[in-house]
C-alpha cells in the first residue's frame, strides 16, 4: 500500500496538471481571433484595464464578451471571470448556451454546472460565472474577491447607481490583485447619464477610442472605448460571406425601421441601430439635453465643481465663484423650494445676470433632505446664528447661511402648506410666495421650460438631484387617457426648476429686473458696487447646513 502524498507534494501536482498548455491555448486563442470582425479583434485584443463596448443591435457586441472570457480561461491558470448580465436567466439566455456552442467549436474543455451557471475548463481551472444583477444582495456577493475580468452586459439597462456601486465599490478595489479588468458593454440607452454613458459618449472626459491609439495625440483615459454597429460590418469587403448572420440582423432592422415609418432620427432607431445617445423626447417631462449635438460641447448641463459632488451652501459658494470666473459679476438669485409632508425637503437656488443678453439661468445650489422643518430651514438660508438671533427677537443682519453668499434674493417661491410658510415669515423673517399647483398651469410653465431647455439657456448641475430627475421623469397616461407626470417619480427638484423659471420671467416682465445693455467692447466693466463679505460662522459643524462662509471675493461684490 502506497503512502499518502505530502501536501507540499499535491500541491505541485496540481499545478503541473492544471498549468496551461501554451500552444493547445495559443492555437484556440489565433482560431477565435480569426473567426472576430475587425472591431471585434481591437475589443478582444485591447489590454486595457477598463474596457467600453457600444454596439448596435446585433453587432455581436456579447460574442465580443465569449471571445474575451474564452482566451482567458484557457490562457490564464484558475482564471476567474464574472459575467453580469441584468438577471441571471437573461444572463443565461444571452451567453450559456452559445459558451456551450463555443466549447464545441474551439475545444476548450469547459466543464459545465448548470446549478450554478459555471463552466470550468479541466486543463487551467479556470472558471467562467454567469449571474445577474438585479438588486445590492447581488452584488454584494462579489465583494472582495478578486477576478481576472468582469464583464457587465446591457450596460444603459442598469440601475445607474448600482452599476456604479458594483464599479467602484465591489470590483473595482480588487482589480490589482490579478490585474484584472472590468469590460462593460451594451446598445445606447435614453438615459443621458451614469458611468456608462461616460464610458462610450463621444467627446467624454471618461473615454478614449481605443482605435485612436496610433494617432499622435492619443491619450489613455479611464476608458478605454469600442464603438461600432451592424451597419458598419456589413460595409467590410465581403460581410456578406464571412459575417452572414451580422448581414441579416442588420437588414432585419432595415425592415423594421421601414415598417414603423421611423425616421432617421427616430430615438429608437439611433439607440438600437445606430448606437447613438437619444433620450425618448415624446415620452420624457423635460426636454435636457446634457451636452449639444457634438457631443462633446455642453448644454444644458455644467459641472462647477469639477466632478465633486457638492450640495448645500458649500455648492453655493464653488457655483458663485466659478461663474464670476466666466465675468458674471452682477449675479441676482432667486430661491425655489418645494416641501411635502413625508416627501424630502428641496430648495435649489437660480443664479441670472441683467447684463446676460442670453438670459440664461444658472443653477447654483441644489439642496434636498428629509426631516426637515422651519427651524433647520431657517439655518440653511440664514445661518445658525442670525436664526437664533431672530428667533429670540433680534436682528437678521448680519447674515449667514446661503442669504450671507446671495443677500436677500429678488425672489422666494415654495410649494407647501400655509403653516410651514407662516412660520417662516413669521418667526424667522423669511418670506416665501406660495406656489401655484393647478396641474394646466403646470404643464404650460414645463413647456416654457422646455423652451429654454432647448435654446440652451439653462444650465444644470452635473450629478445634482435636479439633473437625476430632469433625464428620468416620463409622461404617463392616466385612467381618463390624458397623459400627466407619473407621480411615483420624485419631482421636487424639478418642480423647483419650473417655479424658479417662472419667477426669473416674472421679475423681467414686470420690471423689477431690467435687462442692461451690453457694454460697448473696450469699455469701463461695469460692476456694482462693493459691499463688504459676510462675517465668519463660527457655528461650523461637518453638517453641510453649516459649512464654512469664508469666500474671497476678487471684484468685491459680496
Amino acid at each position: 500500500m502506497s503512502e499518502r502524498a505530502a501536501p507540499h507534494s499535491r500541491t505541485k501536482a496540481e499545478r503541473r496538471v492544471l498549468s496551461p498548455d501554451e500552444q493547445w491555448a495559443a492555437e484556440i486563442r489565433d482560431r477565435i481571433i480569426a473567426d472576430c470582425h475587425p472591431f471585434q479583434r481591437d475589443a478582444v485584443l485591447d489590454p486595457s484595464r477598463r474596457v467600453s463596448l457600444l454596439a448596435g443591435r446585433g453587432g455581436a457586441k456579447t460574442t465580443t464578451m465569449r471571445a474575451r472570457a474564452g482566451i482567458k480561461v484557457t490562457s490564464i491558470r484558475r482564471a476567474e471571470i464574472l459575467y453580469l448580465a441584468t438577471t441571471k436567466p437573461h444572463a443565461k439566455k444571452l451567453y450559456w448556451d452559445k459558451l456551450q456552442d463555443m466549447n464545441e467549436l474551439y475545444g476548450m474543455e469547459l466543464r459545465f454546472r448548470d446549478s450554478d451557471l459555471t463552466a470550468t475548463c479541466a486543463k487551467t481551472g479556470g472558471r467562467i460565472e454567469m449571474s445577474g444583477m438585479e438588486d445590492a444582495a447581488d452584488i454584494r456577493r462579489y465583494r472582495g474577491y478578486p477576478f481576472d475580468e468582469v464583464q457587465v452586459d446591457e450596460g444603459s439597462l442598469h440601475d445607474r447607481k448600482l452599476l456604479e456601486s458594483l464599479l467602484f465599490e465591489v470590483i473595482g478595489p480588487r482589480l490589482g490583485e490579478r490585474n484584472g479588468c472590468i469590460v462593460i458593454g451594451g446598445t445606447a440607452g435614453h438615459e443621458l447619464k451614469g458611468e456608462f454613458y461616460d464610458a462610450t459618449r463621444p467627446g467624454s472626459s471618461r473615454q478614449t477610442p481605443y482605435a485612436d491609439r496610433d494617432k499622435p495625440d492619443y491619450e489613455p483615459r479611464y476608458w478605454s472605448s469600442h464603438y461600432w454597429t451592424a451597419e458598419m460590418v456589413c460595409a467590410l469587403p465581403n460581410a456578406r460571406a464571412l459575417y452572414p448572420a451580422i448581414v441579416a440582423n442588420w437588414e432585419e432592422q432595415l425592415k423594421e425601421k421601414e415598417e414603423q415609418q421611423w425616421s432617421d432620427e427616430h430615438p429608437i432607431w439611433l439607440r438600437e441601430s445606430k448606437a447613438q445617445w437619444a433620450s425618448d423626447d415624446t415620452n420624457m417631462v423635460f426636454q435636457y439635453k446634457p451636452f449639444a449635438t457634438d457631443g462633446t460641447t455642453p448644454w444644458n448641463q455644467w459641472d462647477p465643481f469639477d466632478d465633486h459632488k457638492l450640495e448645500g451652501v458649500q455648492a453655493l459658494e464653488a457655483a458663485i465663484a466659478k461663474l464670476r470666473d466666466m465675468g458674471l459679476r452682477d449675479l441676482r438669485f432667486v430661491y425655489s423650494g418645494d416641501m411635502g409632508s413625508t416627501l424630502p425637503y428641496a430648495l435649489n437656488v437660480f443664479a441670472f445676470s441683467p447684463k446676460d443678453p442670453q438670459r440664461r439661468i444658472w443653477h447654483v445650489m441644489p439642496f434636498e433632505r428629509t426631516r426637515m422643518h422651519a427651524r433647520p430651514i431657517a439655518e440653511l438660508h440664514l445661518g445658525p446664528e442670525a436664526t437664533e438671533r431672530v428667533f429670540r427677537g433680534g436682528q437678521v443682519e448680519p447674515l449667514g447661511g446661503a442669504m450671507g453668499l446671495t443677500g436677500w434674493p429678488d425672489g422666494m417661491i415654495m410649494d407647501t402648506d400655509g403653516a410651514t410658510l407662516d412660520e417662516l415669515r413669521n418667526t424667522y423673517a423669511i418670506s416665501y410666495k406660495k406656489a401655484e399647483r393647478n396641474p394646466h398651469y403646470k404643464r404650460g410653465a414645463i413647456a416654457l421650460v422646455n423652451g429654454e431647455l432647448l435654446d440652451g439657456r439653462i444650465k444644470i448641475i452635473k450629478g445634482s438631484p435636479l439633473e437625476d430627475q430632469i433625464t428620468s421623469l416620463q409622461w404617463r397616461e392616466n385612467s381618463h387617457g390624458h397623459v400627466e407626470e407619473d407621480p411615483r417619480q420624485a419631482s421636487h427638484s424639478t418642480d423647483c426648476l419650473v417655479y424658479g423659471r417662472k419667477l426669473i420671467a416674472g421679475l423681467f416682465d414686470s420690471g423689477a429686473v431690467e435687462q442692461e445693455a451690453k457694454p460697448e467692447p473696450g469699455g469701463p466693466p461695469q460692476l456694482p458696487a462693493p459691499a463688504p463679505p459676510p462675517p465668519p460662522d463660527p457655528g461650523i459643524a461637518s453638517d453641510p447646513l453649516r459649512v464654512p462662509l469664508h469666500f474671497t471675493d476678487p471684484w468685491g461684490n459680496l
